[in-house]
């Protein structure tokens, strides 16, 4: 069995979001119109998805007077029936704006998470999550959706370990386990022949650690 070596926190944010930028750095400038691999959103609100996670996981921290809710920004969908978002890359920047905005987004939740007290919690559906857990959060949302867009171009991208065990440990702790942290979080996310389908939840029960 594999075990996890520390616990989510703003440098394993960072790490995740180097690794992704690594990947994303492989796509075309004007690949972001397919659609993503396992996904009915296309490449670009894909990764607007990913920016929406980082900057809401964000602010669930950021702010001292916090109600429970997500924070109430208007989200805007720039076409019919199509995903809803916070943020969109320009698309005449092509691949280096993506990647500009991934970076900038992504370093408000690693500075966020560096600086919110230990004890301060965000607010979820499924729960309350503190710093790690939205760390772990953040990190999870990162490396598969990296995988889905990449997958668009058949561009073979997997998570190392030590960013992918500690946040299965912290917000999926009953997924089932074996000695491939990556092939685990595929499982439990139902991103497998196997568990395709399969209804999936976070779960912030796990031990604290701050």
């Amino acid at each position: 069995m594999t075990t996890s070596i520390g616990i989510p926190d703003s440098d394993l944010v960072s790490a995740a979001l180097e690794h992704a930028r690594a990947g994303l750095g492989q796509m075309p400038d004007d690949g972001w119109g397919l659609q993503a691999s396992g996904l009915d959103w296309t490449c670009r609100e894909t990764i607007a998805h990913i920016l929406d996670d980082l900057g809401a996981y964000a602010m669930q921290l950021s702010g001292t007077h916090r109600r429970e809710g997500w924070t109430p920004l208007m989200e805007f969908s720039l076409a019919p029936g199509r995903p809803a978002c916070m943020f969109w890359p320009e698309e005449e920047g092509g691949t280096p704006a993506v990647l500009d905005c991934l970076d900038a987004v992504g370093g408000l939740l690693v500075a966020v998470i560096a600086g919110a007290p230990a004890d301060r919690t965000g607010w979820h559906p499924h729960g309350n999550p503190d710093r790690s857990a939205v760390a772990a959060m953040g990190i999870v949302e990162v490396v598969l959706h990296t995988r889905d867009i990449l997958g668009a171009h058949h561009i073979g991208y997997r998570a190392p370990a030590q960013l992918v065990a500690p946040c299965l440990d912290r917000v999926l702790p009953h997924a089932e386990r074996s000695d491939d942290p990556w092939q685990d979080l595929l499982a439990a996310t139902g991103r497998t022949p196997d568990s395709r389908g399969h209804a999936w939840r976070w779960d912030f029960t796990a031990k604290r650690v701050a």
